[in-house]
């Protein structure tokens, strides 16, 4: 291996690639380190018992139409040079936000969402729109440091009916707030722009084809993408980082270096403590896979974000997960039904091309062949307690998955209701545990740091921060932290 480069990106997340795509394009020698045997962080994909599962990916946010203009989606297009219809995207059907007396839904059309406020709350309909306006009006994109200031505070400006600001609240809590409790407000912009002006949608074989098309990119592009590799520690030269030291012992060097791995993470890497508590917002997950179709279930939705009570509770716990509030996903409610009355977003032998250091978990096309048909997926999210998990025995931990899972499977069903499937093909569960060791995020806090750095600066004259605690979240949003932090950075002038 060369052991001097133009830059290191540090993870091969979403913001990782993006990053390393843009400056291969502009001819740097660009160096892409992965600790772990495949690319996305989260935002991945394996293979169990023959059946295909996705990671993180709920959704991919800010869906928009092909050729609309100025718009997230296609500007990472344009900047990647890939071609829209490449990312093979089907739209959700449509979400809900489900309170225990009222439900809101909405899909990829405003309008729609405005409607149903206006039938459920017909008294708030002048402050949302109001409210529209001024998210409108608000730059999420600036790279600009700026204090905290509450969406929740914002939100009483403008509503004066508690509950529908804890259902506006709630989506946005789970794609994308660090804070127990609230959002800043610039970041509540960039997520309601996301979610309920642009929209939901999914690739049509799910996170792989993104992750594909990235990597394929990248090293089109003749970047160097090193997979099972991790880094043990940044090399300073007093405020000037110059290289990495590799957990193998090897040492490279380069001139500029981006790090996806997050702000206390990186900061840890270069022997650095940060003052203050992390984060301990976790989550828990759960995959379910059945003898199924939607429409014999009766689920409609595509995503139900629901809470029990008239006040989301959006904190650390205790508890192992929390059932107070959570997510569901159908991921076979995105897309188009076929004429058979089933989705065309069911998985049928995908063509995958690449394969990733004989990765056991990429899909090439002999793989694909032995790969079940995936007829109904039930994903589950809820808050979970680090601590819980930690403490717990190797033994004590397999079973509090199981049980877990059984109890999150319970409590979507209530919230579903119709007829719940009965035969299971397979299933799985993460745990805060899994996002700290995919992701390096301490307590497995998966939106990392509650202090973004806008402009990617941690205090050092040639390292810099994209991803999560640069401030753009979601899979868009990181492939544009990425795609910025480059350009500003490293291609300026």
């Amino acid at each position: 291996m060369n052991t001097h480069w133009d830059v290191i990106v540090i993870g091969a997340g979403m913001s990782g690639l993006g990053a390393g795509i843009r400056l291969a394009m502009a001819g740097k020698k660009v160096l892409l380190l992965e600790q772990h045997y495949s690319v996305g962080g989260l935002n991945g994909f394996y293979v169990k018992d023959k059946i295909l599962y996705d990671v993180g990916l709920h959704a991919l946010t800010n869906f928009v139409p092909p050729k609309s203009c100025g718009h997230p989606l296609t500007k990472l297009c344009r900047q990647l040079r890939i071609p829209y219809e490449a990312f093979k995207l089907e739209q959700q059907r449509q979400s809900r936000i489900q309170f225990p007396d009222v439900a809101l839904y909405f899909n990829n059309h405003f309008p729609f969402l405005t409607e149903n406020v206006r039938q459920q709350f017909p008294k708030q309909i002048d402050g949302f729109l109001e409210l529209d306006a001024a998210v409108e009006n608000t730059s999420d994109t600036a790279l600009d440091s700026s204090d905290f200031i509450s969406a929740r505070e914002q939100l009483r400006s403008y509503l004066s009916d508690p509950l529908l600001i804890e259902m506006l609240l709630l989506p946005l809590f789970y794609y994308g707030s660090a804070h127990a409790n609230d959002l800043d407000w610039r970041q509540f912009a960039i997520l309601y722009k996301a979610i309920y002006k642009e929209g939901f949608a999914r690739p049509k074989f799910g996170v792989r084809t993104i992750c594909r098309l990235l990597v394929e990119r990248y090293r089109t592009c003749g970047g160097v993408l090193k997979l099972k590799t991790a880094v043990r520690s940044i090399l300073l030269n007093g405020s000037r980082a110059v290289g990495v030291e590799l957990a193998s012992g090897e040492t490279l060097y380069a001139t500029q270096l981006l790090s996806s791995v997050g702000y206390r993470e990186t900061q840890a890497l270069c022997g650095k403590t940060v003052e203050g508590e992390p984060s301990r917002l976790s989550f828990a997950e759960t995959i379910t896979t059945y003898d199924a179709t939607p429409e014999a279930c009766g689920w409609d939705d595509t995503i139900t974000f629901f809470n029990t009570s008239e006040r989301v509770a959006y904190e650390p716990t205790e508890a192992l997960i929390d059932l107070r509030s959570g997510v569901i996903c159908i991921p076979e409610n995105y897309g188009d039904r076929t004429s058979d009355g089933s989705f065309s977003t069911s998985v049928s032998q995908p063509t995958v091309s690449y394969k990733l250091q004989q990765n056991p978990t990429d899909l090439s096309s002999a793989d694909s062949s032995r790969i079940a048909t995936q007829r109904l997926t039930l994903r589950t999210t809820h808050l979970a307690g680090y601590d819980a998990w930690k403490n717990l025995s190797p033994e004590a931990y397999r079973e509090q998955k199981k049980a877990c899972l059984g109890a999150s499977r319970a409590c979507a069903f209530n919230i579903l209701r119709g007829q719940p499937p009965q035969t299971v093909l397979a299933e799985d569960m993460f745990t805060p545990l899994t996002i700290e060791r995919f992701t390096e995020h301490i307590n497995g806090a998966i939106y990392g740091s509650t202090k973004k750095f806008r402009d990617g600066c941690i205090g050092y004259e040639n390292l810099f921060l994209c991803g999560t605690d640069q401030g753009f979240l979601g899979i868009v949003g990181a492939l544009l932290s990425g795609i910025s932090m480059a350009n500003y950075h490293c291609l300026k002038g």
